[in-house]
């Protein structure tokens, strides 16, 4: 969510151009079907759409954190930050960005090149099916998986089944005897990449090369060590198989591996929808779609387009999760680390200074809330303010640099607007309506808490006016500003908002969590896990499905000893009491 996509085509000088709708969005669409009209910015300029989400960075910039305090139970005493977010720790912050790995894949920025299309395609072809770990498998990806001596004795023949964990380094540089608690990192040699050697033509040891199959999930040190825990869940759940079943053909391998696949994304999207969306949605919205179980019925999308994702939820909704990232965080042990640090920690950027070292070796219960203790880090409220990290002009310069007052303010928050402006999406009024249109027609309870936009307007204009100060060195609104961002709002802006004027913003409100639910769930619908015509459903207790999975192969000994995985702290907790946390040497 928060990395740096440096893949971009260069601009392309063609005058100034009026925004229209554009069905072509490279196997992503919208969430209803729209016209020319219902868009965001219809009708206008894009430079001075563009100038508008500047002036709205710059007045998110200076919204001030909110002011109540209160006190944290902890033994420790230490205090809970008006900031903080007590209904979602920090590890949210980080599997969401997972999450919006695994579906959404796409190689070029829209704002960067202005919203032409081309090469823009999302290459997530079966979201929420943990391809962001496995890419194509063994044989697409091999660099994820780990040769092993059985690969070895077969030469080549029996596949890569096993995902790679590489070693950490401890403080001298050296990875001797350290234990295996980073993602597998590579050195390439005997290439002609310039940095390799340094300036006497020694050889250096840069691993500039991440064996993953999504690059992005090393962007930095923390959702590389998330990443690390799928990696180890996948290597358990496969070696227990392997145990009971022990694979003496090609066929055999990829069986077992098919089947390890199978239960460790039973387990994602189990997490997905009984712990991350339980936290993050409108309690009204995540019964209508996920209570008592998932019912295609509640969907509002076109059956024909249901599974490709809608630009409203990766350049619109789904992008709250930058508001929640932090400026520091207690890592390993208790003194906080600068979050920045982390964003340097990866074979792009800082080849010289991969694998991680033993500060970067997350104590998850810092992250996530184990044993019934809350954890250290909180993720901040959704709320359009953000952390100075997110803000930072190192770390995210402008798409394009502020020249003549036509151009953009660094950070995040300004890059989120500006993809509104070139993704082409719902103007929120609009969507609303036509979301309360489409509820009506299929008799659906969406329609009766969806309030109308027109409830939001005082409340909004309020707060564009507030912080006002013309004399200030910040840029400021003109009158006609404060109309325009009320009557039309970009989408990414008004789901934090909306969190924050519906739920303090400690969950998403109604519209930023329709647009989520209505994704995922129509995700796993239109990608269902089954073996033949019986589907596994995220929802049913894992012992419930034990049929399915032994028809796909799996031996009945590993899914007993399986427990009800239900939330990201009972996957750890699992994964703890199996020793599985612990790094090997």
């Amino acid at each position: 969510m928060h990395g740096i996509n440096a893949s971009v085509i260069p601009e392309i000088k063609d005058g100034a151009r009026l925004l229209g709708a554009d069905s072509n969005i490279g196997g992503m669409r919208n969430l209803l079907p729209m016209s020319d009209s219902e868009m965001f910015g219809a009708g206008k300029d894009p430079r001075d759409l563009r100038t508008l989400m500047r002036k709205l960075s710059a007045r998110i910039s200076r919204d001030p954190p909110p002011s109540e305090e209160k006190r944290d139970p902890r033994p420790d005493e230490d205090k809970v930050l008006p900031e903080d977010n007590p209904n979602i720790p920090s590890g949210y912050t980080y599997l969401l960005q997972f999450l919006a790995h695994d579906m959404v894949n796409t190689s070029i920025s829209l704002a960067a090149t202005e919203g032409r299309r081309f090469g823009f395609q999302n290459a997530r072809q079966q979201p929420l099916t943990l391809d962001t770990i496995y890419g194509g498998g063994p044989d697409v990806s091999p660099q994820a998986y780990e040769y092993s001596r059985l690969c070895e004795r077969s030469r080549g023949f029996m596949p890569r089944t096993q995902l790679r964990c590489g070693r950490a380094q401890a403080r001298s540089g050296s990875t001797a005897h350290m234990p295996f608690a980073d993602i597998g990192r590579a050195v390439p040699t005997d290439i002609s990449d310039d940095g390799l050697v340094d300036r006497k033509g020694a050889p250096r040891c840069l691993r500039t090369e991440a064996l993953i199959a999504d690059a992005r999930n090393e962007d930095q040190a923390l959702i590389a060590q998330l990443t690390l825990v799928f990696h180890r869940m996948h290597n358990f759940v496969l070696d227990q198989i392997d145990r009971a079943l022990q694979p003496s053909t090609a066929p055999d391998a990829y069986r077992n591996f098919i089947c390890a696949r199978f239960i460790l994304t039973l387990i994602y999207r189990k997490i997905i929808v009984k712990d991350v969306l339980y936290r993050l949605l409108d309690p009204s919205v995540y019964r209508y779609y996920f209570l008592p179980t998932t019912n295609p019925q509640n969907l509002l999308s076109d059956e024909k387009v249901i599974g490709q994702i809608p630009v409203e939820f990766s350049h619109g909704a789904f992008r709250c999760g930058h508001a929640m990232l932090r400026d520091s965080y207690r890592v390993k042990g208790a003194e906080a680390i600068d979050a920045g640090r982390a964003m340097h920690f990866n074979s792009r950027r800082s080849p010289g200074f991969v694998p991680l070292s033993e500060e970067w070796m997350v104590n998850w219960e810092h992250f996530f809330p184990l044993n019934g203790q809350p954890p250290v880090n909180l993720s901040r409220r959704l709320r359009p303010n953000f952390s100075s990290l997110a803000r930072s002009e190192f770390y995210f310069a402008p798409l394009m640099p502020n020249s003549d007052e036509n151009g953009d303010a660094p950070g995040l928050p300004n890059r989120d607007l500006v993809s509104a402006v070139f993704a082409r999406i719902w103007s929120v009024p609009k969507l609303i309506d036509a979301l309360r249109a489409k509820s009506a027609e299929k008799a659906t309870d969406l329609v009766n808490f969806l309030p109308p936009y027109d409830e939001h307007v005082s409340g909004l204009t309020a707060w564009l006016k507030e912080t006002a100060n013309p004399g200030g060195i910040s840029e400021q609104f003109d009158p006609e500003d404060i109309v325009a961002i009320a009557q039309d709002p970009p989408l990414p802006f008004f789901v934090l908002y909306e969190a924050q004027a519906k739920h303090h913003g400690q969950r998403l409100g109604l519209l930023g969590s329709i647009i989520i639910a209505e994704t995922i769930a129509g995700a796993m619908q239109k990608y269902p896990l089954k073996v033949g015509s019986s589907p596994f459903d995220p929802l049913l207790q894992f012992k419930e499905q034990y049929e399915p999975l032994k028809r796909l192969g799996t031996p009945e000994g590993p899914l007993i000893r399986m427990p009800e995985i239900e939330s990201f702290a009972d996957l750890l907790m699992f994964m703890k009491s199996n020793g599985i946390l612990e790094p090997e040497h």
